[in-house]
């Protein structure tokens, strides 16, 4: 995979992967970097790219975990610091 193949294939899905990431954690900060990280996980990944039938929806899905992932970690550190 090269850069103009990432550039035409990936960066076109930002708006879209930002908002998922937005609607899963209500923090446009917070969303932007879970984007950019889904962006270096993927290209890191390029080589597989050949075996991914849908790469639009492999990135949602990186995006929805990475996502999913970031509110439980938060929610775990705050019940931590709940006194019982």
């Amino acid at each position: 995979m090269r850069t103009d193949e990432f550039i035409t294939r990936i960066l076109p899905l930002k708006d879209n992967l930002l908002r998922v990431a937005f609607r899963i954690t209500g923090n446009a900060d917070r969303s932007e970097q879970i984007v950019q990280d889904v962006m270096l996980k993927v290209w890191n990944e390029r080589a597989a790219w050949i075996v991914i039938e849908d790469l639009p929806s492999y990135c949602l899905m990186v995006t929805r975990n990475m996502a999913l992932e970031t509110v439980n970690l938060k929610k775990k550190r705050t019940e931590s610091f709940v006194v019982r």
